[in-house]
């Protein structure tokens, strides 16, 4: 099965992000008017759980008014270097 997406919908001063995959679309949050609202507050699937960190992360960096400021997330480094120890497991397996 193909992996997911994050889809940006625009209508007004309104935007949201929604996961797009094979199997359904879900609205993971809206911004409107310098405000984000998560709209996916049930999560139990992994990938979904990741677009969500992702989209809140886009979100924030683009829509708050503090745009100069940026402090890296625990949560967002755990991630990468458990992306880094999946993808060099991978590679051994390959081996």
């Amino acid at each position: 099965m193909k992996a997911g997406e994050i889809k940006i919908l625009r209508d007004g001063n309104r935007i949201t992000y929604i996961y797009t995959s094979e199997r359904e679309n879900i609205p993971l949050l809206t911004v409107e008017n310098g405000e984000i609202r998560i709209e996916k507050v049930r999560l139990v699937d992994y990938e979904v759980a990741f677009a969500l960190i992702a989209a809140l992360r886009h979100a924030v960096m683009k829509h708050m008014k503090r745009k100069d400021v940026y402090r890296p997330c625990p949560i967002e480094k755990f991630y990468w270097q458990l992306e880094a120890m999946e993808a060099m497991e991978a590679i051994r397996q390959d081996e």
